[in-house]
């Protein structure tokens, strides 16, 4: 199925899914640029800052750990608009916050909000394309973080210095909340599947969705998935987190970091929207192997030589088209390999690994900067965990043929997929 084929209905609900996917990412950039504020203003620690970004990402994670069953058993929709309502009011009520307690406290509850609103977003999105155009529909969708991400950074840009953060956080919270309508609307009670059917449970292979990602069947499958999402996350976030300063040691000045840095983010940006269209013809292991392949090349290279600064550009925004643009392949990764009683659960599972790898390359950026790590061995460091994802996105393309049967396999070719339907007639009518 292609959108072009899809019914009005569809279309409108992809959209709207992709703006919540927005507000995900222009809240990240918005609060970046509201914690500086907060520490001239209330003479808040670095140290307090830390813990509230860091608690922040353990409550994404949490929310997500438990949207996934919660959606699997009573649909996507109602948890959608649970969620974007909760985090949108909570995202406005930050703005009336007197300190830091209530800021950590409001803080805390909205990520909840948000880290079960983002995964389970893409298990709708799985639903409502079924067929070989799943996997860059998803990852389509989940690019709309990035472009969240370059809006927030402009609204910021302007709204800050004319009016101050909280009026930020406003915007940021009304912008998200006026998508709650357009998702009761939009939004199916129940997955459209325009092309193929549900395929039937056996009775071996009912239960819980959260058993189903450790049975024997999904198991391994499910545990190298894991390792892609925190490898993924983990490494592009750290990069992002530390690049200015990675950029100052590297010998270029403060303003040149920060011209870098967006363009770290512009072809990641760029990376997540070109992977999406090469997951139209290619399996999405196969491509994350070769760009993460890329992306450790690039990162090598500018550890052991000197590429000039010319070099060191084409370099990073190699490194950030591949590693950063990966984050779109992730997600599709887990919808096309559970069945659909448990698909929600393991993107949301799936999506609570990937932030606990964020949190462990934010800690890792941070104590390698800390015991004086060169520019060289921090990227030498880098490329250590990429070189393990390669191999578990190798891994997982030979488990996914034991954990996906033919009918649950979305991304069949049309003469596998005749064949398939073709045998279930013809035991249907034996």
């Amino acid at each position: 199925m292609s959108t072009s084929t899809a019914t009005p209905r569809i279309r409108s609900a992809l959209f709207i899914l992709m703006l919540a996917m927005v507000a995900e990412g222009l809240d990240l950039v918005v609060a970046s640029f509201v914690f500086p504020r907060v520490m001239e203003e209330w003479g808040t620690s670095i140290e307090d800052i830390t813990t509230l970004v860091t608690l922040s990402v353990v409550a994404g994670a949490v929310g997500g750990y438990l949207a996934g069953p919660l959606a699997d058993r009573f649909g996507c929709r109602p948890v959608i608009v649970v969620c974007a309502l909760e985090f949108s009011a909570l995202t406005i009520a930050t703005a009336a916050v007197p300190g830091m307690a209530g800021l950590m406290i409001v803080r805390l509850a909205a990520c909840l909000g948000l880290g079960a609103l983002v995964p389970v977003v893409i298990a709708q999105v799985s639903e409502l394309v079924p067929g070989r155009t799943r996997s860059h529909m998803v990852s389509l969708v989940w690019s709309g973080g990035a472009f969240g991400f370059i809006l927030g950074s402009v609204l910021a840009a302007v709204v800050i210095p004319a009016a101050g953060w909280r009026v930020l956080v406003i915007v940021s919270g009304v912008l998200s909340i006026v998508l709650v309508p357009f998702l009761l609307r939009v939004l199916p009670r129940r997955a459209e599947r325009l092309e193929e059917p549900i395929p039937a449970t056996s009775h071996a292979e009912a239960g819980t969705a959260v058993g189903t990602l450790f049975t024997r069947r999904y198991l391994a499958s499910t545990l190298l998935t894991w390792i892609c999402f925190a490898v993924g996350l983990g490494v592009a976030y750290l990069i992002a987190t530390y690049l200015p300063l990675m950029v100052e040691q590297y010998g270029m000045t403060a303003g040149v970091a920060a011209l870098v840095t967006g363009l770290f983010g512009l072809c990641g940006l760029l990376g997540q929207l070109g992977l999406g269209f090469a997951l139209r013809r290619w399996d999405p292991r196969s491509v994350l192997a070769v760009v993460w392949g890329v992306g450790t090349l690039g990162i090598v290279l500018l550890a052991v030589v000197d590429l000039g600064i010319a070099g060191f550009l084409i370099a990073i925004s190699a490194i950030a088209f591949t590693i950063a643009g990966s984050n779109a392949v992730l997600p599709t990764l887990a919808t096309a390999l559970y069945p659909a009683r448990a698909k929600a659960t393991g993107v949301s599972w799936a999506n609570g690994a990937g932030q606990i790898g964020r949190l462990g390359g934010g800690w890792a950026g941070g104590a390698m900067l800390a015991a004086g790590f060169s520019t060289t061995q921090l990227f030498l460091a880098i490329a250590v965990p990429t070189v393990a994802g390669i191999v578990g996105a190798v891994l997982l393309r030979r488990a996914r043929r034991t954990a996906e049967g033919p009918a649950d396999d979305a991304s069949l070719a049309p003469a596998e997929s005749a064949i398939v339907a073709g045998n279930t007639t013809t035991e249907a009518r034996a």
